[in-house]
């Protein structure tokens, strides 16, 4: 008779949670990252703005030039503004899918610490019953030569 665990299906089923939640773990970290970057992008953009801007005032361009300049800065702080909200959010939303993950996880290591624990019970049975056979062998073999 082969091992069968009973909760084989729960387990599945937990074991399939899990990556549920890993996969959107890692997910949520890959926006994080993507959102990083955009930051640092707004940044440097943010960065060439003001030092264009401080070399047009230095050759003495016209205003209106000046002003798109000026308007470019304040968007690129602005869409930086935005994206560290994001950020935040995304953080936040990092922290909720790890908790998540790490309860599927939980959940399915007792399941399968159950399942390991029932196959080696299972094992030890197999082997007193194949103890017990072998021990009513020998007997028989020993009261035939008798």
């Amino acid at each position: 008779m082969a091992f069968r665990f009973p909760l084989a299906q729960v387990l599945k089923y937990r074991e399939s949670l899990e990556q549920r939640e890993y996969l959107a773990l890692e997910t949520i970290q890959h926006q994080i990252f993507e959102t990083d970057r955009r930051i640092e992008k707004c940044e440097a953009r943010s960065a060439a703005a003001r030092k264009r801007r401080e070399s047009d005032l230095d050759r003495g361009v016209s205003s209106v030039h000046l002003q798109a300049v000026v308007e470019l800065e304040i968007a690129c702080q602005k869409q930086r503004e935005e994206l560290q909200v994001r950020l935040q959010q995304l953080q936040a939303q990092r922290l909720q899918a790890l908790k998540a993950y790490e309860l599927a996880r939980q959940n399915r290591e007792v399941l399968d610490e159950l399942r390991k624990k029932q196959f080696e019970s299972y094992h030890r049975e197999q082997a007193k019953r194949e103890q017990i056979m072998l021990d009513d062998l020998f007997l028989s073999q020993r009261k035939r030569a008798h």
